[in-house]
């Protein structure tokens, strides 16, 4: 008699702490997901960044273009 209760008992603290470890697994999984989706909001921005820093050099470059050809003697090129 106590050797089947022992078996069940046995059995019972195998399966809890396979559930434990799938919680972490499942866990450790969104944090990954997390990251992930931080880490591509994250390039999304520098992206956004780099692109603003483009068009401000292109827009800085074409007033300095515009003043060096505008025909006065004051303006500096």
């Amino acid at each position: 008699m106590i050797r089947p209760l022992l078996a069940a008992f046995a059995a019972a603290s195998f399966l809890t702490l396979g559930a434990c470890t799938q919680e972490t697994r499942v866990e450790e999984e969104t944090d990954a997901e997390q990251a992930a989706e931080n880490a591509g909001n994250e390039l999304e921005q520098a992206a956004e960044n780099a692109g603003d820093e483009l068009e401000q050099a292109g827009e800085n470059a074409e007033n300095a273009a515009e003043r060096a050809t505008d025909g006065d003697a004051t303006t500096n090129p």
